[in-house]
This record gives structure tokens, C-alpha cells and sequence, in this order.
């Protein structure tokens, strides 16, 4: 937890302290309309049992209003898969107890985006993540259970505007998903394409 919000608290700094060298020359760079979008990437795990990562990706979809010509605002939705990490402790699998861990959900939530320079943004977001994960209890004795439970996400990216309908960017988003004591919070680093309409 405190290092999303140390994630947080960076990015925005950064939104804060672009410099302005930067300043726009009048024309709007703000995006408006409906959008489709999809990334992939690295999913680090590292609590309780586990120290692992695997490969993540996802896909989401909404609608931005533009608030001023350099700042939109995204209402979206989606869905994430953040891999199968296995447990650090390789004694529980010849037990013939499976400790690989699974987390996965939908997202809504909200997108602030700043274009700070005609080609280049800056974006904040964060929301409700609807988690289904498995994995093992963070115990002396751990037990493998699931669990579906609502939690959040957040996360902060950097990108380019390619032209007016497409961009790439850089994220890192860090998902909560623990319940029935396991522990499944995970950090994602992707890589992300967008097709704006």
C-alpha cells in the first residue's frame, strides 16, 4: 500500500512540476470521445507465500471529456489478468499442495490524462477491481482457497501520441486482491496501445 501511494504521490508531483518549456502553443491536445485500449506486461507478487511474477495483460474501454484543451477525463471499464505466480516454498507442492496463486477481474473506474507537450501525456487512474483469485493463506500451516471480493486499483503511466487516434504508453498499476487471508496484491509494469474513435 505505501508504495502505490508513494506511485501516486510521484506521478502527480510530476503532473505538478512540468516545466514550461513545455507550454502548449494555443492548440487543443486534449482527447474527447470514445476509446478502446489493451496492455501487457510483468505482474510482481510479493506477499506472504509468495515472490514471483508472471505476465499480465488486459483490455478496457470507455468514453473522455475534455475539461480544458490539455486535460480529459475517462470513465472506463475493463478486465485484468495478472498471472500465476508460484509460492516460494517448494516443499508445499511435493505435499501435493498446489500453492500457484491466480488473479484476475473487471475494472471501472477513472482516467486523468495531461497532455504536456502536443505529442507526449501524463495520466492518473485508479477505481474499483472486482478480484477472483486462489492461492495460498499467509500462515504457519497455509491452505489453498479462492475468493471473490471487490478492492481497488491505481496507478499512474507516461505515453505518446502517435497521431490523433493512436498512443503507446508506459504504466505501472498496482491491484489490490487479498481476502480469506491470501494475500494476492500485485504490482503490474506494462506496455499499453490505445485506439481513440
Amino acid at each position: 500500500m505505501k508504495k502505490t501511494i508513494f506511485a501516486v504521490a510521484l506521478a502527480a508531483a510530476g503532473l505538478v512540476a512540468i516545466p514550461a518549456a513545455f507550454a502548449q502553443d494555443g492548440a487543443p491536445t486534449a482527447q474527447q470521445g470514445w476509446y478502446v485500449g489493451a496492455d501487457a506486461g510483468y505482474a510482481n507478487l510479493d506477499k506472504g507465500p509468495y515472490n514471483d511474477g508472471d505476465f499480465t495483460g488486459g483490455i478496457k474501454g470507455g468514453y473522455r471529456f475534455a475539461l480544458n484543451p490539455e486535460t480529459s477525463l475517462g470513465a472506463e471499464i475493463g478486465y485484468q489478468y495478472l498471472g500465476r505466480p508460484d509460492a516460494r516454498n517448494s516443499a508445499q507442492a511435493a505435499a501435493g499442495v498446489n500453492g500457484q496463486s491466480k488473479l484476475q477481474g473487471a475494472t471501472a473506474g477513472l482516467d486523468l490524462r495531461y497532455n504536456f507537450a502536443p505529442a507526449w501525456y501524463a495520466e492518473l487512474r485508479g477505481g474499483a477491481f472486482f478480484a477472483k483469485g486462489e492461492g495460498l493463506t499467509d500462515s504457519d500451516t497455509p491452505e489453498f482457497r479462492d475468493f471473490r471480493k471487490t478492492k481497488y486499483y491505481a496507478g499512474a503511466g507516461v505515453g505518446y501520441n502517435i497521431n490523433s487516434q493512436w498512443s503507446l504508453g508506459l504504466n505501472y498499476d498496482y491491484y489490490a486482491g487479498d481476502g480469506e487471508n491470501v494475500k494476492l496484491d500485485t504490482s503490474a509494469y506494462t506496455v499499453s496501445a490505445e485506439y481513440r474513435f
